[in-house]
């Protein structure tokens, strides 16, 4: 009787997970405000008008503004913890694993041999605080680009540098 192998009786070591530079945080908490802050102000401009055209809701108005943006204060500063918690990746010889999400937990797995190009990102308030974005492009049409947020700056683009190294060479 010939035994078969086990999946057990394979062993491959586990590579961690990496999570994103902790920076990434207060960046997000920034970004965050900075959004909040231009809806809100624009909110506040439509809600002074109206309470001008009805002056009985002003204050209710404003009331309930005033509770709007206490919770988009909250959710600003709530998030972006939670969010670096939930992200890490992890690169092997052939896949890059991500995970992601606070309420929906969000598991993505790119084969390298399907990566078509990597780009590397960074708007200003990552330059200010030293991080970049990694945007891998895969073959495919559904949801072929994957951006991995809050990297080091140098870490981002010796990743890329890999993915492009170990990356397929299949032309599409």
């Amino acid at each position: 009787m010939i035994n078969e192998p086990q999946i057990n009786d394979v062993v491959e070591p586990e590579r961690e997970f990496i999570r994103l530079d902790p920076r990434v945080i207060n960046l997000w908490i920034v970004t965050d405000l900075i959004g909040y802050g231009v809806l809100l102000l624009l909110l506040l401009a439509g809600l002074l008008v109206w309470g001008f055209v009805r002056p009985e809701l002003l204050w209710w108005l404003v009331g309930e503004w005033c509770v709007v943006a206490a919770i988009c204060l909250w959710y600003s500063l709530w998030r972006p913890s939670r969010a670096y918690r939930a992200w890490s990746y992890r690169i092997d010889e052939k896949v890059l694993e991500t995970r992601s999400g606070i309420l929906v937990h969000r598991t993505r797995l790119i084969p390298l041999s399907r990566v078509q190009h990597v780009d590397l990102e960074r708007g200003p308030f990552e330059r200010l605080y030293g991080l970049a974005s990694l945007i891998l492009h895969t073959a495919g049409t559904h949801s072929a680009s994957l951006t991995i947020p809050g990297l080091n700056a140098a870490e981002a683009s010796r990743l890329r540098d890999h993915l492009v190294e170990v990356g397929g060479d299949d032309a599409v």
